[in-house]
């Protein structure tokens, strides 16, 4: 199912998205501040100043932001799509404990690769949560057009459109960009199953304290044609019955109409489970647009 279909066009584009939304903002003013005060020199991972002259901060500040403009646009390009489409299927529990994980996976791997082979720096960047959130749309995101174009009489899918654009990211500083994206794919499949176990509560506390500035509200959902002909028509019903001096029998409410299953099935594909997609509809009348916004707001 499209974004088109799920969200008013007016909507939020990062509705139901706030881990996805804090990691851009970031991104983008962290770089500002970086160009602003000349730190872009500071934030590179360098293993012969991490090791050498105890550097130990570049560990954790190489990721916050890009090196270049050019690397900050496609950079954030390639990855926030990514990054909004599974936080919304994984929720933005496990996604941001994926993200954690597979960030000190990769952390890990970048630091005994390049004291061990390689005395070499790499441009600053979150290339390695480029590389993990690629895993996921490789894994996971089919094949939708299998002849979606070709090339010198050979077939590619609507997919290698997304390989193309994070492929100018990744190859943008050669092996030192792509390295870590590589060590990124490696983490995000060792993190797919840790993501599971999800962060310790303290850590949900704290983000949903500091983090309310990207929690988007969702929009009003019009409501069907059918459903405003029922509400529209209630009143007048009433009326004549009252007009004619009939006395309106207090009936029960009528259990809502079971949910198609094709409604059923549109939703649990986007990873939402069965007895919540039910739920869900029920509430809301079977308006699958209306569904889709509460279970994406929990």
């Amino acid at each position: 199912m499209s974004s088109s279909q799920l969200h008013n066009p007016r909507s939020v584009w990062f509705l139901g998205a706030p881990v996805s939304k804090a990691i851009a903002i970031s991104t983008a003013v962290i770089y500002v501040i970086a160009e602003m005060k000349k730190w872009h020199e500071a934030m590179v991972f360098d293993t012969t100043k991490i090791f050498d002259h105890a550097q130990f901060y570049r560990i954790f500040v190489c990721n916050l932001t890009f090196g270049s403009m050019g690397e900050l646009l496609f950079g954030l390009a390639a990855l926030c799509p990514l990054m909004r489409r599974f936080e919304r299927e994984m929720g933005s529990k496990k996604f941001s404990a994926f993200i954690v994980y597979s960030s000190l996976i990769s952390t890990v791997l970048e630091l005994i690769f390049f004291n061990i082979f390689f005395d070499t720096e790499r441009y600053s960047g979150p290339y390695p949560q480029i590389g993990a959130v690629l895993f996921l749309y490789h894994n996971f995101t089919p094949r939708l057009y299998p002849k979606f174009f070709g090339v010198l009489g050979f077939d590619f899918s609507e997919k290698s459109l997304t390989y193309g654009l994070c492929a100018q990211v990744i190859l943008s500083g050669g092996l030192s960009t792509a390295t870590p994206t590589l060590f990124g794919f490696i983490a995000g499949s060792l993190s797919v199953n840790l993501s599971q176990t999800e962060l310790p509560d303290f850590v949900y506390v704290a983000a949903g304290v500091i983090g309310k500035a990207f929690v988007d509200e969702a929009p009003a959902v019009m409501m069907s044609r059918s459903v405003q002909r029922a509400a529209n028509s209630r009143p007048r019903a009433r009326e004549g019955r009252i007009a004619a001096g009939a006395i309106p029998a207090r009936q029960p409410p009528r259990p809502p109409p079971p949910p198609p299953e094709e409604a059923i099935e549109q939703l649990t594909s986007m990873g939402f489970e069965r007895e919540a997609v039910i739920r869900a509809l029920q509430q809301t009348g079977n308006n699958v647009e209306a569904a889709a916004n509460r279970l994406l707001m929990g």
